[in-house]
């Protein structure tokens, strides 16, 4: 896949980069306007504009290789794979932000590690006039099938509690001036569609498999009816041959 050799080369050129680098997901066109015409360069600066209709959700990696982690990985990345391959619209190289603007209500989450019970540790912290809520990831190695279906929890919550889900971010350290080459080639899609949702993925998935089975079994069908028509044809020809000639010498009566 394209884009996962984009993660292997970008995680292993660049990893002793301090600087780095965000993901985002826009889908307020407020802020896509304000990237748009260069009037924000950082997460920091995005959360200096955000509101409680429209919050910006910062998942925040401080040492965590995660574009590494996802080009290696074999485990199934629902949330992640999403969100990288169908929903980002921007991408900020060089982010040296470190925490939200100081003039919006924000909401810190530290994760050192992935809490047993996730709905738990969101109860009575995320409230519905949060402008922004950051999600620091402190330690340099995760479970990765764990680190996803937390995020994707943590993501249906919100939906439930927030007025907007629709504007992600996240921060990675990876950075550098190949990055800056290379991060053009990620996909950037529709901002009007959830970065949340995996089904699409899924469905895309079984429509390609069930093409190739439809192609397979068109093959097969396709093979029998060509042997088929051969079999017939040398039928024809061996009754022929069986047939006697009529003697056209013979005298009739």
């Amino acid at each position: 896949m394209l884009l996962k050799s984009l993660f292997l080369f970008l995680a292993v050129l660049f990893q002793a980069c301090a600087a780095k680098t965000s993901f985002l997901s826009m889908n307020s066109h407020r802020y896509r306007d304000a990237l748009g015409d260069e009037q924000v360069a950082s997460l920091e600066e995005l959360t200096r504009i955000s509101d409680a209709e429209e919050p910006v959700v910062w998942f925040k990696f401080d040492k965590f290789d995660l574009l590494g982690e996802l080009a290696q990985s074999t485990v199934e990345t629902r949330f992640l794979t999403a969100f990288f391959e169908e929903s980002v619209t921007d991408v900020l190289t060089q982010d040296s932000s470190s925490e939200a603007a100081e003039n919006v209500r924000s909401e810190i989450f530290e994760v050192a590690e992935i809490p047993a019970s996730v709905f738990e540790s969101l109860y009575d912290r995320v409230h519905p006039n949060d402008d922004a809520l950051v999600f620091e990831f402190t330690e340099p190695n995760y479970d990765l099938a764990l680190l996803d279906e937390y995020l994707e929890t943590v993501y249906i919550y919100l939906e439930e509690t927030l007025a907007n889900i629709d504007n992600l971010a996240f921060q990675v350290p990876t950075s550098g001036k190949s990055y800056a080459r290379a991060h053009s080639n990620v996909e950037v899609t529709d901002p009007e569609k959830k970065p949340g949702s995996s089904t699409d993925g899924v469905q895309s998935a079984l429509w390609t498999e069930g093409l190739i089975s439809c192609l397979i079994v068109a093959g097969l069908l396709l093979w029998i009816l060509v042997i088929a028509i051969s079999w017939i044809t040398s039928l024809d020809i061996s009754y022929g041959a069986l047939e006697k000639p009529a003697n056209p010498l013979k005298k009739t009566n």
